[in-house]
């Protein structure tokens, strides 16, 4: 089904068509975004919202980008400690690999 463009829409594709059903929620698209509990409660057994996560980052990519052509700091909502970074981008997963294979490193943080 593509693009429906009402909750009565889904709801009667769900109770008409067997199997599993996925429902893509694209952010501003016609289809009204429902939340994945009110998803499955209609009879969608996987949600996706892949514009959701794109829009944010392109949102935080622009404030950042003009913060920093404006000689401004990075806003705290944007700002991760360098740790964090770290755990995100998997390095402790890194470094323990690193000792599997007798390859010391370092740590910065000492």
């Amino acid at each position: 089904l593509e693009a429906p463009r009402s909750e009565a829409e889904l709801r009667e594709y769900c109770s008409s068509v067997p199997g599993p059903k996925m429902a893509n929620m694209l952010a501003n698209g016609v289809t009204p975004a429902l939340p994945p509990a009110e998803l499955q409660a209609i009879g969608f057994s996987l949600s996706a919202y892949p514009l959701d996560l794109l829009n944010a980052s392109i949102r935080a990519y622009e404030r950042t980008l003009s913060a920093i052509a404006e000689g401004k700091p990075v806003s705290e909502e944007d700002d991760l400690p360098f740790e964090r970074t770290q755990d995100v981008v998997g390095f402790p997963e890194y470094w323990k690999e690193e000792k599997q294979y007798g390859l010391e490193r370092k740590d910065p943080q000492e």
